[in-house]
């Protein structure tokens, strides 16, 4: 066979391949990109969707586990950080202090100067209380004129110093109302806990020793009801 044979089969073979094939390659390539992208927008849009959803989640769950008058934790607030606490420390064995503190005198603030001046004495002392503890220390307003403190990870010796060092704060920071400086002092009772502690037990422990020494201020001609 020839050159000029061999140039005429050349020219048939190219006349008679599919003249669509590369453009319908590219349409196929183009049209799998197309969907790719659209998969990958609707993942994103997905995911967006669901982070918005966790952050709404957590935001009521913060607003169920925090007071609303103080921002402190509130009871519920707490005792799940207390829980979550505790389970740590069942497994890698950890002690700490449960605070139990109660503001003195709070009902003849609120009757002599009315449950606002209440309201910012609390507010007052929370903040406080949220000051001179550490970042990885829970505080809460645990009801009325009750506030509670886990000093995650410390020890009685420490705890007494800590405690001092609130009673401390508390008493040269006044609040400031209607042009008069209110008083705040408060009574403080502590127990320790380990990764075995029942809650409630803890609980009733920090209350005795808080309200042991609640009674031991008081002058014995006052009366447990207005000493409240």
């Amino acid at each position: 066979m020839n050159n000029s044979h061999l140039e005429l089969l050349k020219k048939l073979a190219d006349e008679f391949q599919p003249r669509t094939d590369v453009n319908t390659r590219a349409t196929v390539e183009a049209e799998s990109t197309d969907a790719f992208a659209t998969l990958v927008d609707l993942a994103r849009d997905m995911q967006n969707r669901l982070d918005q959803q966790q952050n709404r989640i957590r935001q009521l769950e913060q607003m169920v586990e925090t007071d609303e008058l103080t921002g402190l934790y509130n009871r519920r607030g707490f005792l799940r950080r207390v829980r979550e606490t505790m389970a740590r420390a069942a497994r890698h064995p950890e002690n700490g202090i449960l605070v139990i503190a109660d503001l003195d005198g709070f009902k003849l603030i609120n009757d002599h100067h009315g449950h606002a001046a209440g309201d910012a004495i609390l507010r007052h002392f929370g903040q406080n209380l949220r000051t001179h503890t550490r970042a990885d220390d829970f505080v809460a307003r645990f009801g009325g004129d009750e506030f509670a403190i886990l000093l995650v990870g410390s020890i009685p010796e420490v705890a007494e110093r800590r405690i001092s060092d609130l009673e401390k704060a508390t008493s040269r920071f006044p609040l400031i109302w209607q042009g008069a400086a209110l008083p705040i002092r408060a009574s403080f009772g502590f127990t320790v806990y380990n990764g075995k502690s029942d809650i409630t037990q803890l609980l009733q422990q920090a209350d005795d020793a808080m309200y042991a020494n609640k009674h031991a201020k008081r002058p014995h001609s006052e009366s447990s009801h207005n000493a409240a």
